[in-house]
């Protein structure tokens, strides 16, 4: 299988855990559907086409920087207008009541963020698409027709061409594994039991991996990952792959064999 890797790297990243709301915090490293949405971005799909233009490509992620977090204040501005018009300012007279009875709604609301700080990922794609000969090609010229950002449109990001691979799936075993991977790509009775090194700091995080068409999470998983970016010898009971660089790493296989939908 052709893999087609780069690099993404920003001072700040958000990518909102799905069952914060009103104090958002952030995942680890952005999941396999984040990582749809930035290739997308890298090719000019809008948020209507690009689920459907790479459901034929497999997805892996590797932290490059160990995982930092910061929270801030961040203020939002009220924009609804009495006409149900966007209306961004903060005169109050030009609102619409947010409650019946009140002649004013509040302007603004106060709110704690958590971001990534630093951080810098490895993102993988893997396939025989034709889309990968068009990202590889952008990727060399460093171009995007979209932003890139990490999460948010208002952290941007940066990126590099980290190389085109051969892939070779590899059979159950033990392997020191560079990317983050699922739970239960690990045997289930002895995957972690050479995992728990000096230095190894592992966390456990639940993410969307596909989405429907209509954008609709379909399925989570719950995710190791290894918070300061160092390999994790595990035993797994489903294939990783084997880079010819010698990098071995899970990939998500791609949506068009576990949805439905992309048939």
């Amino acid at each position: 299988m052709k893999v087609v890797a780069f690099d993404l790297w920003g001072d700040y990243g958000h990518f909102r855990r799905f069952f914060t709301t009103s104090s958002p915090l952030t995942y680890s490293f952005p999941p396999p559907t984040a990582v749809r949405g930035i290739v997308g971005a890298i090719l000019g799909l809008g948020k209507d086409a690009y689920l459907r233009a790479t459901a034929d490509l497999a997805v892996g992620v590797r932290l490059l920087a160990p995982v930092k977090r910061v929270r801030w204040g961040i203020n939002l501005v009220y924009t609804k207008g009495k006409n149900d018009e966007f209306e961004p300012s903060l005169s109050k007279w030009r609102k619409k009541p947010q409650k019946k009875g009140r002649k004013y709604g509040p302007i603004h609301t106060l709110i704690k963020v958590e971001y990534l700080k630093d951080a810098r990922f490895r993102l993988y794609l893997g396939g025989e698409s034709p889309l990968l000969d068009d990202l590889e090609a952008l990727l060399r010229e460093h171009r995007t027709h979209y932003t890139v950002s990490l999460g948010l449109s208002e952290l941007l990001a940066d990126f590099a061409y980290g190389g085109t691979h051969a892939a070779t799936a590899l059979p159950p075993g033990t392997y020191e594994v560079a990317s983050v991977f699922p739970v239960e790509a690990l045997d289930p009775e002895r995957g972690l039991q050479n995992a728990l090194q000096p230095g190894i700091k592992l966390a456990k995080e639940r993410v969307p991996v596909y989405l429907a068409p209509d954008r609709t999470p379909v399925r989570y998983q719950d995710v190791v990952v290894e918070v300061t970016g160092r390999p994790v010898q595990v035993i797994v009971q489903e294939p990783v792959y084997q880079l010819d660089n010698g990098e071995v790493v899970y990939l998500w296989p791609p949506a068009s064999t576990r949805i439905p939908a992309f048939r």
